[in-house]
């Protein structure tokens, strides 16, 4: 290997600023077309229906060009790969006796520009610390995982990224969409708690990136849970929850408050609290303003059932018995995403 002039951290490097040039391409053909779409509103003429010919040639252009980069991501982190292979690099561990490219290597995914720490968990790119314990709870999870969510997740390691794993405890983990100055697209959260999360250890974890592949499932235009048919099921299976619920007894609906209280019905409380506009909850939940803007429901529903599905253990019984119509059709929605065969990166 003494004549390859290749460093690890210029690779990751790379990929991860084509990553972001990808990103900024998509974000520029839905503005293009979202804003011919509103100059239609009050202006629809000869020259607006030229002005769409002019536009839609340059969304092919620009779809010329993703496409262009994303071959291009596709070759880097294939030769990532085939470096770890060759050298069989520990990446976590390190003797005195490697070679200085092999330290390199190291170094390279533990830091790479402006000395920020960088490394790959179960696959995805994180910026942050991650202590080693709970790189073992979630590949634990992972390994425990509904096969199709499973399969879901790995076909899109490529396109996820964790921007902070060591965002502040007192802010509320979430998964941005958009880049704007200081903010790229990606999950900030807190690593660290997320390992003695109460409401299950890796929960955090894996509800962001199910937000995150939600939305890279429609290759970052929109959520793919934003329909009308996935939220009128939720707000059914609620309601159904709900009537029943109003029917039992006194000392049945206590029992029942004692389950959906406990931390690990976090995510039911969430949902049935937005499904019954509040009459029934645990101890978990959103603001009724949160609920009100579209779609929120449905992308919430997604990212908890996304979650469940990766080992999330019985809180994945209570969400499939409680919203069984709303969790076939995500079911339904899992199944139908089939990424292309992806290299998972650097994955221990």
């Amino acid at each position: 290997m003494s004549k390859v002039n290749a460093d690890l951290s210029e690779l990751a490097q790379t990929a991860q600023e084509i990553t972001v040039a990808v990103n900024s391409v998509s974000e520029t053909k839905t503005s293009l077309m979202r804003k011919y779409q509103q100059l239609g509103v009050g202006w629809k003429d000869k020259r607006y229906e030229e002005l769409g010919d002019i536009i839609r040639e340059c969304v092919r252009a620009l779809n010329d060009i993703q496409k262009n980069l994303l071959q291009s991501n596709k070759f880097i982190l294939g030769l990532i790969k085939s470096i770890q292979e060759y050298e069989n690099v520990n990446i976590s561990e390190g003797n005195e006796s490697d070679s200085s490219f092999m330290q390199r290597l190291r170094n390279g995914v533990s830091s790479l520009a402006g000395g920020e720490r960088y490394q790959y968990c179960l696959g995805v790119l994180t910026k942050g610390h991650v202590p080693s314990d709970y790189i073992e709870i979630i590949r634990s999870r992972h390994d425990n995982a509904d096969p199709t969510a499973r399969r879901v997740f790995d076909g899109f390691v490529d396109k996820l990224m964790i921007q902070n794993a060591d965002y502040p405890e007192c802010e509320t983990a979430h998964y941005s969409p958009i880049s704007y100055p200081g903010h790229s697209r990606g999950v900030y959260y807190n690593a660290e708690a997320d390992a003695t999360n109460p409401r299950g250890a890796g929960a955090t974890y894996f509800h962001e990136l199910g937000h995150m592949i939600d939305h890279a499932s429609s290759d970052f235009h929109e959520n793919m849970s934003n329909n009308i048919d996935f939220g009128r099921a939720l707000i059914e299976d609620g309601q159904n929850v709900l009537s029943t619920f109003n029917n039992m007894t006194s000392e049945r609906r206590n029992n029942f408050l004692s389950v959906i209280r406990q931390d690990a019905a976090h995510s039911f409380s969430d949902l049935i609290d937005a499904t019954t506009n509040g009459q029934l909850h645990g101890s978990y939940g959103h603001s009724r303003g949160y609920w009100q803007r579209s779609g929120n429901l449905q992308a919430e529903a997604f990212a908890h059932f996304f979650e469940a599905s990766m080992g999330g253990g019985w809180k994945l019984q209570l969400l499939s018995n409680m919203f069984p119509t709303a969790f076939a059709m995500f079911r339904e929605m899992l199944e139908s995403i089939q990424p292309e065969e992806r290299t998972r990166v650097l994955e221990r």
